[in-house]
């Protein structure tokens, strides 16, 4: 009765057998499972650059860049209509016409006569537009330092210049005393009534016989 017992340990090393191989199957991965028996993973897409078109990077010029025209200089004109320029004109104060009258003048204002009748050489000055003779008068001699005295004239509606560097009317008799004159003529009324224009000259002189001896 040997042949059953034998038959039964080939039955038993079969089964051994074929579960080392179940076993072996199974945890090499290739059946699903817990442990490698997952299926075979997908081919993993193709990466996003892969389908998009390359980007060009710019190619930097290596021309120099033109320098931009210096600005054009405005006209002086155009200045003017800035304000950029005011206009101006040319004034000067003189005494001269006393040198040949001292002894008529007050002994004691004698030694105010500059030896050469100049008070005030020609002098540009500058002037806001509407301004008149004797804005500029009164400016001047505030910015040169030189005396000045004037009231206003109700009769004639202007101002009245009473005595420049401490020469009055009357000083050297009954007809002296300052007058204007613009461009060389004598205006027949006062100063701040004379609206000055761009270039115009002011001469101021004092005269001791009406003006008959400074040109009036």
């Amino acid at each position: 009765m040997k042949e059953p017992k034998n038959k039964i340990k080939t039955i038993i090393a079969a089964a051994i057998a074929a579960a080392v191989l179940i076993f072996a199957f199974w945890y090499g991965g290739s059946a699903p499972g817990s442990r490698g028996f997952a299926a075979p993973a997908a081919t993993p897409a193709r990466a996003e650059a892969d389908t998009q078109t390359p980007v060009q990077t710019p190619v930097q010029s290596t021309a120099p860049k033109a320098s931009p025209s210096p600005a054009a200089q405005p006209s002086p004109a155009a200045k003017k209509e800035k304000g950029q320029n005011k206009p101006s004109c040319t004034i000067s104060i003189s005494c001269a016409a006393l040198l040949q009258s001292m002894d008529a003048l007050d002994k004691d204002k004698r030694e105010l006569v500059p030896a050469d009748g100049v008070i005030l050489a020609p002098t540009k000055a500058e002037f806001a537009p509407g301004e008149s003779v004797f804005d500029v008068l009164r400016r001047v001699c505030r910015d040169k330092g030189i005396q000045m005295e004037s009231n206003f004239t109700p009769a004639y509606d202007s101002a009245y210049i009473e005595g420049i560097a401490n020469l009055y009317e009357f000083d050297a008799g009954e007809k002296s005393g300052w007058m204007y004159s613009v461009n060389g003529a004598f205006p027949g009324f006062g100063s701040s009534k004379y609206a000055l224009s761009d270039g115009d000259t002011v001469c101021w002189a004092y005269t001791t016989d009406l003006g008959a001896d400074v040109g009036a």
